[in-house]
């Protein structure tokens, strides 16, 4: 009787802790202050090779830390540094205080949440955290490109759906969760991770882009799934989004050629069924602008969209469905 009492206090336990961690646990408070801090003018627009994206790094880290993120295997660190510029044999790559120079070195950050009965089987979660920086003025003399919706709104997805699915603990694959540097220089980062790993281990690629604002009239509650026919990955996360108020729409643009334009296509190369989820393009007013700060964001809009992205995964995270493998790309 007292092992059935105990079997019983331990079961209702854990069925209390699972359920703090309800959709519904991706807090707009969080979301607000996440985005708020990366499109900060503090931050100058998170330019490549800059002090300031170095910081927007080890806030990253700092948030994989509080939710509870493993470090990448054979790795120190949630910071995983690499450069593409030539460096002289004067040039320290570590400074007196540990951390790389951040004019030499950008750093991707990574951290993990290990699968259970198919832990072999990988699931990247990506968003490239890195914009322009500082510019021309405009005429309001601005000249930071704050980059708030590209790319510190899919950055904050990011965060929020890697400590969504740390608490949740009932991922049957291993998660990866990538927030890249370089991007804005042509997928340095993202080119330099798919390497790391063998491609027949990742099952698929979900990458994050410009969600946090709309250029599409009467679109506000939806998002669109970039190279969608290049895999059945959109038909997985449009039946697990059957009768969710926010949408799934079509690609509005293809000539845009979004779908080889970021992160997801290092991947796609590989044959990765690898997407990125948009909300809106460079066809947004603002973008690629100073105007692209956190006074235009749709908060509550962005809320919905990552609260759809951990429901539309749900079944390539537990394993019941692998998107099909992507063929012929160059």
């Amino acid at each position: 009787m007292k092992k059935l009492c105990l079997f019983l206090i331990l079961l209702s336990d854990s069925i209390y802790s699972f359920s703090q961690y309800t959709i519904d646990s991706i807090s707009r408070l969080e979301i607000k202050s996440i985005i708020s801090y990366l499109s900060s003018d503090s931050l100058k627009g998170r330019g490549n090779y800059t002090v300031e994206l170095n910081k927007a790094a080890h806030f990253i880290a700092d948030k994989f830390a509080e939710s509870g993120l493993e470090y990448f295997p054979g790795v120190a660190s949630y910071l995983l540094p690499f450069t593409y510029k030539k460096l002289s044999n004067n040039q320290r790559l570590i400074d007196s205080s540990g951390q790389y120079d951040p004019h030499y070195i950008l750093q991707n950050v990574v951290g993990v949440v290990p699968g259970k009965s198919l832990a072999a089987d990988i699931i990247i979660f990506s968003a490239h955290y890195d914009h322009i920086g500082v510019g021309k003025a405009d005429l309001k003399g601005d000249s930071i490109f704050n980059g708030a919706n590209d790319n510190a709104s899919g950055t904050t997805a990011l965060l929020m759906l890697a400590d969504y699915f740390s608490k949740r603990k009932d991922n049957n694959r291993t998660l990866i969760f990538c927030a890249f540097a370089g991007e804005e220089l042509g997928n340095l980062g993202s080119s330099i991770f798919a390497d790391y790993l063998k491609p027949s281990y990742i099952k698929a690629v979900i990458n994050i882009e410009m969600i946090g604002k709309n250029n599409y009239t009467g679109k506000k509650n939806t998002f669109f799934i970039t190279g969608s026919e290049y895999s059945n990955f959109n038909r997985i996360f449009t039946k697990a989004l059957k009768g969710s108020t926010v949408k799934i729409i079509n690609e509005p643009d293809q000539s845009k050629q979004l779908f080889q334009r970021s992160d997801n296509f290092t991947f796609a190369l590989k044959g990765i069924p690898a997407h990125t989820i948009m909300a809106s393009d460079d066809g947004e007013s603002c973008y690629h602008k100073p105007c692209d700060d956190i006074s235009r964001i749709d908060i509550d809009k962005m809320t919905e969209i990552i609260k759809a992205i951990a429901v539309g995964c749900k079944t390539i995270v537990n394993g019941k469905d692998t998107p099909s493998r992507i063929y012929g790309l160059k």
